[in-house]
């Protein structure tokens, strides 16, 4: 085998490693955009409401906090129709206004003392819109705010009925904060081992095709962002089928498994390897020309046909052939990879246990 290389730059890492994440960020998430749909309604229907009851009972300027943020509510409701919007930053612009519109209600001296129950929402559509870290930071500045004008209301009422009921308020905030942080844990640690389910290949631990997909949309952009080649290489193995023949299909899977074991050592750290199916595996290549990518990929042919796979006492070896191809402006996925599987098949014909390029 040869020896694993360091790729230059920053940015992407391999999907080899146990904490890449090849989703979206979690904010652009579809169900936050559900969940934020659902806040802007229910905004613009309660700041009419509660607008309405404090303009009866003279208290005017918490009825115009409430309905300037109806109508700013109005207008993100508009703004996020649209599904190229970066939802994250529109998140924040809604929370802001909206606590702090919760805020002043809370501060407002002729308030009543059941407005402290609105602090109960804040951890709840903190985690649901912004996850756990953002969640608990946010959760944490706007409860400790709340927990602020709590004291300043008890220091000037000192109604100890008053009192208590704001104290049962603000302690059943913090256990819904500490329950929200709970949930939102253990849902992001359930979430990240489906999305390996989903991802990997149970055999190998490589990538699969779904893998692959997620993980070319984000070095296609980056490629296009920064005028940067990439390139792909497909991997086909000679002769497996004489393998499960001869020793059998358990054999076979460890062939499998040493080979993917070979490839992991083979690459740099940017480059991703993964398993389409069977003997058919695929590299992914970032800021790697066609010329380069021939390079690595003969080496790697090199050191696939040096490995040994010990059975029974026997050593089992195996050779592949390699098909490279790099990606045109107009490629996709899948034009990239039929033209290196064409090339692959080529060196199929020509012989086997070649690497294809042109």
């Amino acid at each position: 085998m040869i020896p694993k290389q360091t790729a230059a730059g920053q940015g992407w890492q391999s999907a080899q490693g146990a904490d890449v994440e090849l989703a979206l960020p979690a904010t652009n998430a579809p169900h936050r955009r559900a969940v934020l749909r659902a806040l802007l309604w229910l905004t613009i229907g309660c700041g009419v409401f509660f607008a309405s009851v404090n303009i009866t009972v003279g208290n005017h300027p918490v009825a115009v906090a409430e309905l300037t943020m109806a109508a700013y509510a109005a207008l993100l409701l508009w703004v996020i129709r649209r599904p190229e919007i970066h939802l994250d930053r529109w998140i924040l612009a809604y929370l802001i206004p909206f606590c702090t519109t919760m805020m002043f209600a809370c501060w407002y001296r002729r308030a009543e003392p059941t407005v402290f129950v609105w602090p109960i929402l804040i951890p709840v559509i903190s985690y649901l819109l912004l996850g756990r870290r953002a969640g608990f930071w946010f959760t944490l500045v706007f409860l400790c705010i709340s927990l602020a004008i709590f004291a300043v209301k008890i220091a000037e009422t000192g109604d100890v009925y008053a009192i208590a009921a704001i104290a049962n308020v603000v302690l059943c905030a913090a256990c819904i904060f500490g329950l929200s942080h709970a949930y939102e844990v253990t849902r992001e640690q359930a979430e990240a081992r489906l999305r390996a389910l989903a991802l990997r290949d149970p055999l190998t631990g490589l990538c699969n095709r779904a893998g692959l997909s997620e993980a070319f949309q984000l070095q296609r952009a980056q490629a296009d962002r920064y005028g940067t080649p990439l390139s792909t290489v497909l991997l086909d193995l000679d002769h497996f089928k004489r393998i499960n023949d001869d020793y059998g299909h358990e054999t076979g899977d460890k062939v499998l498994v040493a080979f993917a074991d070979c490839l992991k050592d083979a690459l740099r750290e940017s480059d991703l390897a993964c398993r389409l199916g069977g003997e058919e595996f695929a590299l992914l290549l970032p800021r790697t020309g066609l010329d380069e990518a021939t390079q690595i990929a003969e080496r790697l042919r090199n050191a696939i046909a040096a490995a040994r796979c010990e059975h029974n006492g026997h050593a089992i070896s195996i050779t592949a052939t390699l098909g490279v191809a790099e990606l045109d402006a107009s490629d996709d996925l899948q034009s990239l990879l039929a033209r290196a599987d064409e090339r692959l098949y080529r060196g199929k014909n020509a012989g086997r246990d070649r690497v294809m390029a042109a």
